[in-house]
């Protein structure tokens, strides 16, 4: 016998792979952007994005005819056995497949936000209620944040690449709230926050910028800078300690 032919299910890695790890997110959802992209995509492999889009709608099981006791289907005729049970399986694997997406849910979310969303109907509905909530911050927690954001400052020494990273997240925090910043204003949020030893490069940068005539973005930046400092680091290392 001829072994059966792979299905999505079978050539896909198992749940309990590593690749399907989600981190969780956090209470005050300041990785939201980072989760949101993460859950989509192990859900999307999975094969299940339908249940979280609210295009998997779920079977009608069949009316009794209480005078007959029978199922009835939808043209009033009494349901065939077959038919029940093919309704039956339909219906099954709906709440399969729901659940399996709100177990990748709940196990990433803190119990606080579960209670909060656990008596909605559906997988579709708890997303989008989580995502409204992480999406539709108030204008006061968006002051605070862009306070946050032109506030922050590397100290001389520190990891300047995890601290591009902690802007480059705040950015995207702010933005998936409806409030984006334009690369002009970055760019001057980003060279006014690192150690004053990296000035004499950012002046050689700005001199270069305005000699060719090009806006400085945001990307080529931290892309200098981070050469730098890794550059930075290569060269302490390297330094004979006595």
């Amino acid at each position: 016998m001829s072994p059966a032919a792979p299905t999505m299910d079978t050539m896909l890695p198992s749940t309990r792979s590593s690749l399907f790890n989600i981190p969780q997110l956090a209470e005050d959802g300041m990785n939201w952007i980072t989760y949101k992209e993460r859950m989509l995509t192990v859900i999307g492999t999975r094969g299940l994005m339908r249940y979280v889009d609210g295009r998997a709608v779920r079977p009608v099981p069949s009316p009794i005819d209480l005078k007959m006791s029978k199922l009835m289907k939808p043209d009033g005729l009494a349901a065939m056995d077959t038919e029940i049970e093919e309704l039956d399986k339909k219906i099954d694997k709906f709440f399969m497949k729901d659940s399996l997406v709100k177990q990748h849910i709940f196990s990433t979310i803190t119990d606080r936000l579960l209670l909060c969303v656990q008596k909605l109907d559906n997988a579709s509905k708890i997303w989008e209620e989580i995502r409204s909530i992480h999406e539709g911050k108030s204008d006061l927690v968006q002051i605070d944040l862009r306070r946050w954001l032109h506030e922050t400052r590397c100290k001389e020494g520190g990891d300047v690449k995890a601290h591009l990273g902690e802007l480059l997240g705040l950015r995207e925090l702010l933005a998936s709230m409806g409030a984006s910043l334009d690369h002009k204003d970055f760019s001057a949020i980003i060279m006014g926050s690192l150690p004053e030893s990296y000035r004499p490069i950012l002046s050689s940068m700005n001199a270069a910028a305005r000699v060719s005539q090009k806006t400085l973005s945001p990307d080529k930046i931290m892309g200098v800078i981070s050469e730098e400092y890794e550059h930075r680091v290569i060269a302490m290392w390297g330094t004979p300690h006595r």
